[in-house]
Order: C-alpha cells, then structure tokens, then sequence
C-alpha cells in the first residue's frame, strides 16, 4: 500500500472550507496538509483542524504534495494558482465526491470538483479547473469548458455547451442546446435560452443582457 498524498487546498473562503468537508467525507487518497491562501487570519474563528499553512505565489511544493484549486470565482482561481501551475508544474487533483453520480462515457479534465448530489450524464465533457456544486445536473453531451463555476440547483440540459471562465450563478437552467460564451456570468435563477455572447452578464427569463448601475 502507498502512502497517501498530502493535499494542499487552494483558498480558504467559504468555498476552501466546503471542499475541505468533501476531502474529509470519504477520501482515502489524500491527507490534508492544510490551505494556502494569502489572508492569514481568514480561518479565525472557524475551529478547523487544518490550517493556512503558506501562500500559493511562495510555496515550494515537494513531490509528494498534491493541490486543489477551491477559489469560486474563476479568474481568481486560474490567478492564485498561476505559479503553482506555470512555474512548479505541481499535480492539481481531480476530486469527485461519492456521493455524486458521474455516468460512464463522460470526461473530465485535471483540477475538477464535483460536489455531493450532481449528476452528470453519459458523454458530458467538462474541462479542467470547473467546479459543480451541489444538486446541479448536467444532461448528456453537455460541453463545459475550462475554470468555469457552476453553483448549486442548476439544470444544464442535453447538448447545451458552456465556454471556459464561466461563472453559472443558483438555479439557473441552461436548455438544451443552448451556447453561453465565454466569460460570461447567468445571474441567479436564470433561464437561457439560444446563445449568449462573450464576456456579458445575463439575468432573467428568458435571460437578457444585465447592466449593473
């Protein structure tokens, strides 16, 4: 038997703290050796057993660390985790919880989460660093892109695709066949219908183009 690998979870906010749980649930490949985030005092108060224990621009990984990338927002995460990718080449661990339901057929890239209860149907393709949070279900042949959020209670039907560095706000429900572009943020409790450009907000059903004020 190997021994397990020490996990280091990028981020320690409210997010940081649910994949900590996900980790600690059931999974038996992975000791977590504590978070790297640049707030130092951001874990006060929470009584968790694992701590911040460096930062991710300075960290000098070791080669039995292994990391995860739990920033929500997806910019942020594809930022903080830049030299840990680009300068080390560190290993980013794909995480499903077992209490979800991936089919077979599906594929996922590195650096994924899969929270509890999502379902992910048959020849679904999610790319890496894309996060699915709880009671999300993706239908069969979805496309999901790269560092994309997509939160709790959401529906993305069969054939929908979804660009890379996307941000997929609660119960939000993409129908099927439908395209969002890359960048762009679906407000909570959406409906998308058709295609969404680039780099927008859309909120609404059917969503529309949202300027904040």
């Amino acid at each position: 038997m190997t021994d397990r690998r020490k996990l280091l979870i990028v981020g320690a906010g409210g997010f940081g703290r649910e994949v900590l749980t996900y980790i600690e649930d059931d999974n038996p490949l992975f000791d977590v050796k504590g978070f790297l985030d640049t707030r130092s005092h951001v874990l006060d108060g929470y009584g968790r057993r694992a701590g911040i224990v460096g930062d991710p621009f300075t960290w000098q990984p070791s080669a039995d660390e292994v990391f995860m990338a739990a920033i929500g927002d997806p910019q942020q995460r594809f930022d903080y985790t830049r030299v840990l990718r680009d300068e080390h080449d560190v290993d980013f661990a794909t995480v499903v919880h077992p209490r979800a339901e991936v089919a077979r057929y599906s594929r996922m890239g590195r650096g994924c989460i899969v929270a509890p209860h999502v379902g992910i149907s048959v020849d679904v393709t999610i790319g890496e660093f894309s996060c699915i949070q709880q009671y999300t279900i993706v239908g069969h042949d979805a496309r999901i892109g790269d560092w994309c959020q997509i939160n709790g209670h959401c529906t993305i039907a069969g054939g929908a695709r979804i660009g890379s560095f996307v941000t997929i706000h609660p119960n939000c429900v993409i129908t099927a066949g439908a395209v969002v572009g890359d960048h762009a943020t679906i407000g909570a409790g959406s409906v998308v219908i058709g295609r969404i450009p680039a780099g927008i907000t859309v909120l609404g059903n059917p969503a529309r183009r949202f300027e904040f004020r």
